[in-house]
């Protein structure tokens, strides 16, 4: 997760930290610290007798392909040699990469100091990989783009790898083996299966399966990615990470009785519901207090926010930061350590925004209720963190309650659909926002770039003329070839638009903060709600 808002006019920081006061966009950056792991020894298992002829054939064949090869070796090294070169080292370095590219996995792990230092020091060279950084040098993440890692966006998956428009070549199947298949892709499409928590590990979706961690693999991946690989000394270039998070698994009947106040008919699954919640709150706290004692103890501390819930706003006050081994039920504050030290953080990250199945009314009286708990307990100053927010209104709400960073997904999310954001912020009146959708048919004849006066790297001019450099026709005609193109040019569209948004909601909140009437931010918000509606 990174924060582009400060770089939107090339502007750098004075003291290298995030501005508190301006509500901040952060971006997902996904499967970061996955590796993958290789079998270095032979397989074990016992062969069948039927196959003893087989393999002998086959050991025969592989032992001659085996002697040509090494046959051709020794002869190119004899002629190296006599050249006046020494390549032994080259071609044992050739040999390996030859055998690690042969291979395949056997399972992916997440990233650990061994792993970072082994990459960093391929890129650099053993002699500079004492200052080498994970993310700087195999991430590509630049110095003044601040970060902040978490364990994800959200557990719920919002990708549309099945499109329903594809255009493939037709075969014959039975109209019953046709039926089974498109029932299975709709319950595919419609059921969420997610791997249940235990209370030592998580299980994280990633683009290879899902993955349990606990949570001290989780510690060791961020301090491999935020520290230096050989030198403790150097100053960590990450502004913090978010702790290990549990999901709650309500179902319907569950989630809409929650959020129903004064409804005995829906009472039991209102009991049932704030069980749930209360049980993942709790194992959450748990994995908390063990990341945190462990980023305290490294070299360079990593700063720590702290995962709440949305859903935990409907539990009392005295139950939101207890663990697994103080009891919820009691009517008291219980005074222990372990609750003091989460209820005084300052850091503050709010998850599962969006698996609140509600009206957006709903949805900012929940978040406001819950800041409101959270900055109860405590008088500390809260920084508070939201994802995942992947609508507009979203946004306009979160930043109406308060939010400082908005975590959000949506410029990915669209790009994937080939979807343009649009805002228009020169009138004075009035905002427009909308979305075009490149996939229809009449942008095929469209020369005109997708959004006018925009410095994008799609729509800005050339610098040999006034055409754009990328039209909408080209963008459609990429879109229906499924060129990966066409998903980078929306991207680098959509993720301009949301800067520029959020740096007029920065603007309006920062002149709230200096003047009386506090309207500024309220009439920016309006003036971008009437063109959505």
């Amino acid at each position: 997760m990174f924060f582009p808002e400060e770089t939107a006019d090339n502007e750098s920081l004075e003291d290298g930290e995030l501005n508190r006061e301006h509500i901040i966009l952060g971006l997902a950056v996904k499967d970061t610290c996955i590796s993958p792991d290789y079998q270095h020894t032979l397989s074990s298992k016992k062969k069948r007798e039927g196959d003893s002829i087989v393999d002998e054939n086959n050991r025969s064949t592989n032992l001659a392909k085996q002697a040509r090869l090494n046959h051709d070796a020794d002869a190119s090294i004899q002629k190296s040699s006599s050249d006046g070169k020494d390549t032994s080292s080259d071609s044992k370095q050739q040999q390996q990469q030859q055998q690690q590219h042969n291979k395949k996995p056997t399972g992916y792990s997440f990233l650990n100091r061994d792993k970072s230092s082994r990459i960093c020091g391929l890129l650099n060279g053993e002699e500079n990989s004492t200052t080498s950084n994970y993310m700087e040098d195999y991430l590509r993440t630049p110095e003044h783009i601040s970060t902040l890692i978490v364990p994800t966006f959200s557990f719920i998956n919002n990708d549309n790898d099945i499109s329903t428009n594809t255009s493939e070549e037709k075969k014959f199947t039975p109209k019953k083996v046709e039926a089974n298949q498109s029932q299975q892709r709709k319950c595919s499409c419609s059921n969420i299966v997610i791997p249940k928590s235990t209370k030592d590990s998580v299980s994280i979706e990633t683009p290879h399966g899902w993955q349990s961690i606990q949570p001290e693999q989780y510690c060791d991946a961020v301090s491999s990615m935020a520290l230096s690989t050989k030198s403790n000394t150097v100053p960590s270039s990450c502004e913090g990470a978010v702790g290990l998070f549990d999901y709650v698994n309500l179902s319907s009947t569950q989630s809409e009785s929650l959020l129903l106040e004064n409804s005995t008919t829906a009472e039991q699954g209102r009991k049932q519901a704030l069980k749930k919640i209360t049980m993942s709150v709790q194992r959450s706290n748990d994995w908390a207090c063990r990341s945190h004692q462990t980023f305290v103890n490294e070299a360079q501390p990593i700063r720590f926010w702290l995962p709440v819930q949305i859903l935990a706003s409907q539990l009392p006050s005295h139950v939101l930061f207890t663990t697994t081994k103080t009891r919820p039920n009691l009517q008291k504050q219980v005074e222990d350590k372990e609750q003091a030290l989460l209820s005084n953080h300052s850091n503050v990250a709010i998850v599962g925004w969006d698996a609140l199945v509600c009206d957006n009314n709903q949805r900012r009286n929940v978040l406001r209720n819950l800041m409101g708990t959270v900055q109860s307990v405590s008088s500390n100053p809260k920084q508070f963190l939201l994802l995942a927010v992947n609508d507009l209104q979203s946004i306009l709400d979160a930043a109406r309650e308060g939010i400082s960073i908005i975590g959000s997904d949506m410029a990915r999310i669209l790009s994937r659909d080939g979807i343009a954001l649009c805002f228009d912020f020169d009138c004075v009146d009035s905002i427009s926002a909308k979305e075009i959708d490149m996939n229809k048919t009449n942008f095929a004849r469209d020369f005109d770039p997708i959004l006018f006066k925009c410095t994008c790297l799609a729509c800005r001019p050339r610098t040999n003329g006034r055409a754009p450099s990328f039209t909408r026709a080209y963008i459609h005609h990429l879109i229906q070839a499924k060129e990966m193109l066409a998903e980078i040019l929306l991207f680098s569209h959509n993720l301009h638009q949301l800067i520029l948004l959020f740096r007029q909601l920065s603007n309006a909140a920062a002149l709230d903060d200096e003047k009386e009437d506090k309207e500024h931010l309220e009439t920016t918000c309006r003036k971008i709600e009437q063109s959505l509606a």
